[in-house]
């Protein structure tokens, strides 16, 4: 059996359980630890639940969820609990059985902003909650967690050596990490309160890494410094023996607790015990715990009577935690563990059974394919790529107010609108070139050089033109050389790196898309935790963080596909025979991209920047819809020069319903469920807008499909009409809509997209023969950049 554990901890809890496990034939992987950064380990998470579920792992084992915190306060707790709720969700698609050993109702420092709520969540994911006692299930219970299945199974004793039963001299301790809930104060309050003449003394030993509570302790202490001895540090493991055989009785006296793994190592010692009487400690064995009713007189009371304890009293009190211990080993706890591992993964079908037999044939039959298998690859890649991009724009929305939120929206699409315009449409000369070209590298340098330096020179131009016209309160693009410069760095990473994915595209590396792509997500995300505390500057860092890596790992990928060709030719040469085709093109592909950028700017303008914001995120969201028409498209566009368009388009369209269909449906009814994810604000004020936008989609996949006939007959002129016509249509109704509010812009934007389809229809009737094989000599364009 192979199994997920998370987190991995210092606490000799876990080895000493997976130590019988292994023994038994387990075998166990600690998740989250693929990096030296908790945030990306934490975000790369799902990632590689997949990757071991591939390798055969059927249960993810979880412990605490203290790994599962971000750093930025409130809404860092919030972006963790939202995270946490994803990688829960993701367990059972990908056939993954959760079992959560509860060592605690609840964390005992804050981790996310609800952690009851977070507790209710976790339980109800759980196939399986592992308790050490029964009065853990009563805790959760009074949270309102109930599991499906709950086992009790004790902790095991910790390893220690055999030591001199206690001598009976009124020597106390308390050793473990300090913490509020471990009522160290009430042990430094009742031993103080002890009556004059006795000789007892206390040592406290351990972490504290509250500062408050450390010079409360001190402050306590001083009092009776002569026979209280504080240790406010870790202690070594080699030293903790001493610590043990120095004392008689070790006190716990925890205000609250689930299980305690002090009070097993003192047992293991063979020291008494003196505990209040909780629930979580009623486990322990009766004759070597002494118990008192809780608050610091019933303590005092218990220290003085153990402290004139005789030396046979304690010395059966020791023989009792002995005998408790051997009772309890591990080899019955790792079998028994171990059992219900076994039943609850008999339950998770395996790794050859996860898709139907009628659903794999399928799937083996449409891998032959071209047309759908190149359809299906390259939507696998954007739909992670529209994955990560909900979780950027969810974490976004839940960590930074929504003035930023739109003001990022609207930055991100001026750097698309820029990045398009400075494309000069060579990202179709590399699709429909690049495999054939003798001098492959020559052509993909000199099509990257030229989309670089002219994205640059754009965006420099247009931040130091244009940003004055843009609403006040967001951040100063064109007066801060810090700005400008991002600015330009990600115009350029951005239509730079839309000439590579052509490329990649081109050569049908679709894995090394989907993997650079990949990358680039997750740094994007882990980057927006990161700069939580630098507001909306690091927000739009966060975001270009993502693009340039992509844009690297993309050109890396590419170039090393490529062979080398010594002595080609030089890369004006290069521009300069293949410009002439680009540039039919590049009047269509700036109009294609004008409906996607240019709404979020008026949306900017009109309404401002709060609106925007929810705006973006209904735009966002219908936007993966357009990920099934888009990529259907651009294979389409590609298969296409193979052979009849006729049967190539027929097929898309089917293709592309399919899929469609049902897609939208479920975003009209989820609607206010998926922006409850980004916020109540966001559910109440764009509900109606996202379920216009994906009604919509129906109509932009025609669109699409239509642009795809287009640019495959080389119709460059009615190519370039359609897309003129759009985006005429959408700017004016979408403008003249949006003043009477999101629900009337969004639904501008369904008229436009329905007019730009029965258009679109009437020129594919009377464009052109669908049967006629388009000139060998002939170049395609792009599809459109409708979003």
């Amino acid at each position: 059996m192979k199994i997920i554990a998370i987190p991995r901890d210092g606490n000799p809890y876990q080895e000493l359980l997976y130590g019988e496990l292994r023994r038994r034939g387990a075998r166990i992987r600690y998740a989250g630890e693929l990096t030296p950064s908790h945030t990306l380990n934490l975000l790369l998470l799902p990632l590689e639940l997949l990757a071991w579920r591939l390798a055969g792992a059927r249960l993810v084992h979880l412990h605490w969820v203290f790994k599962f915190g971000l750093p930025g306060g409130g809404p860092g707790r919030r972006a963790a609990q939202l995270w946490f709720r994803i990688v829960l969700g993701v367990l059972r698609p990908l056939g993954l059985r959760l079992v959560w050993t509860a060592h605690n109702v609840l964390p005992h420092s804050r981790v996310f902003a609800d952690d009851a709520a977070a507790r209710r969540r976790l339980v109800r994911a759980s196939d399986l909650v592992i308790v050490h006692a029964l009065s853990a299930l009563d805790g959760l219970a009074a949270l309102g967690a109930h599991p499906r299945r709950a086992e009790v199974v004790p902790h095991g004793p910790f390893p220690a050596p055999e030591l001199p039963a206690p001598a009976g001299r009124g020597r106390f301790l308390f050793l473990g990490m300090i913490a509020e809930y471990k009522g160290v104060e009430d042990l430094l309050a009742a031993f103080a309160a002890l009556p004059a003449g006795h000789e007892a003394t206390l040592t406290v030993a351990g972490s504290c890494p509250d500062p408050a509570l450390a010079a409360r302790l001190k402050e306590l202490a001083a009092p009776v410094a002569d026979r209280v001895t504080l240790r406010l540090e870790r202690i070594p493991d080699a030293e903790l023996a001493g610590l043990y055989a120095d004392a008689d009785v070790v006190v716990l006296p925890f205000r609250q607790i689930t299980t305690s793994g002090s009070a097993l190592l003192a047992l293991a010692h063979g020291r008494p015990l003196l505990v209040p009487d909780l629930p979580g400690l009623a486990e322990l064995p009766e004759a070597a715990v002494r118990r008192y009713d809780g608050g610091v007189p019933a303590l005092t009371r218990a220290l003085a009577e153990l402290a004139e304890a005789d030396t046979a009293r304690l010395e059966a009190m020791s023989r009792a935690a002995l005998d408790h211990v051997r009772d309890h080993g591990w080899d019955r706890i790792g079998e028994q563990t171990l059992r219900l591992f076994g039943e609850v993964t008999a339950r998770t079908a395996p790794a050859a059974g996860l898709l139907p037999a009628p659903l794999r044939s399928w799937l083996q039959r449409i891998s032959k394919d071209a047309l759908y298998r190149g359809s299906l690859l390259l939507l696998a890649n954007t739909m992670s790529l529209a994955g990560l991009g909900f979780v950027f724009w969810a974490l976004a929305a839940h960590s930074y107010p929504p003035a930023a939120v739109g003001w990022l929206a609207g930055v991100t699409a001026g750097v698309n609108l820029l990045a398009t315009v400075a494309s000069l449409g060579l990202a179709n000369t590399v699709i429909r070139h690049l495999p054939k070209a003798q001098d492959p590298r020559s052509l993909v340098r000199a099509t990257v050089g030229a989309v670089a330096v002219v994205g640059g020179s754009l965006a420099l131009a247009c931040l130091l033109l244009l940003t004055p016209l843009l609403p006040g309160g967001g951040p100063d693009l064109g007066g801060d050389l810090r700005s400008v410069l991002l600015v330009i760095l990600l115009v350029v990473s951005t239509s730079a790196g839309g000439t590579l994915d052509a490329g990649l595209i081109a050569l049908r590396a679709t894995g090394a898309l989907f993997a650079k792509n990949l990358v680039g997500g997750v740094i994007k995300v882990g980057a927006l935790l990161a700069l939580i505390p630098f507001g909306l500057p690091g927000l739009i860092v966060a975001y270009g963080s993502g693009a340039v890596l992509a844009a690297a790992l993309g050109g890396a990928a590419l170039l090393r596909r490529l062979p080398r060709v010594p002595g080609g030719p030089g890369p004006v040469t290069v521009l300069r025979r293949h410009l002439s085709f680009s540039g039919g093109s590049y009047l269509g592909t700036v109009l294609g991209i004008l409906p996607s950028t240019v709404v979020p700017l008026q949306v900017l303008t009109i309404s401002g920047s709060r609106q925007t914001a929810w705006f973006a995120v209904a735009f966002q969201i219908a936007g993966f819809l357009n990920f099934i028409p888009s990529t259907a498209a651009q294979v389409t566009f590609a298969e296409a020069q193979r052979g009849a368009l006729r049967r190539q388009l027929l097929k898309a369209v089917k293709a592309v319903y399919v899929l469609l269909l049902p897609a939208v449906l479920a975003a009209v009814v989820a609607a206010p469920y998926l922006l409850r994810m980004f916020g109540a604000e966001y559910a109440r004020s764009a509900t109606g807008c996202l379920r216009l936008l994906a009604l919509a989609a129906l109509l932009t996949g025609g669109t699409y499909l239509v642009d795809a006939a287009l640019i495959a007959r080389d119709r460059t002129g009615a190519y370039i009409f359609m897309n003129g016509v759009n985006a005429a249509l959408v700017v004016t109704c979408c403008g003249l809509l949006l003043p009477h509010g999101l629900n009337a812009g969004a639904l501008g934007w369904v008229i436009a997209q329905a007019l730009s389809l029965l258009i679109g229809l009437v020129v594919i009737a009377t464009s052109f023969g669908m049967r006629r094989r388009p000139p060998a000599d002939q170049a395609a364009v792009r599809t459109a950049a409708l979003p």
